[in-house]
């Protein structure tokens, strides 16, 4: 799993990079700022992402590859917290798994049961 969190950590490393080269070559285009044929006109709204809100014990500043950041930090602790409300002890999935093995062995028990009372009364009748 860390080295999954790694490489997504990564990723989203060289995502911010590369949107932060885009930037600049958009900022250093000089037919930027004109609009062309496809470019929405200056009327239409612009979407606009929200910014994340940081808590005032981190620090607002951008981490290094490989370092966890701040907003790192925020996004995993409400992963965990959205996760600890759906985990369920081992002991309960234990039993869970226990109790779903007896009913699927029973359903089945029961589906072969009805297939020889019916296999019965079909030969009983050709008598």
């Amino acid at each position: 799993m860390p080295d999954r969190l790694q490489e997504l950590r990564r990723q989203r490393a060289l995502v911010a990079d590369h949107l932060a080269w885009l930037d600049r070559e958009i900022a250093a285009d000089p037919a930027a700022t004109a609009p062309g044929p496809g470019a929405p006109s200056p009327a239409a709204p612009v979407p606009v992402v929200p910014p994340v809100r940081l808590p005032a014990s981190l620090p607002a500043q951008p981490s290094v590859a490989g370092e966890n950041s701040p907003v790192e930090a925020v996004v995993a602790a409400e992963a965990d917290a959205i996760l600890e409300d759906y985990r369920v002890a081992p002991d309960e999935l234990k039993t869970d798994v226990k109790k779903g093995c007896f009913l699927y062995f029973f359903a089945a028990l029961a589906f072969v049961a009805l297939g020889v009372v019916v296999l019965y009364f079909l030969f009983q009748r050709g008598k």
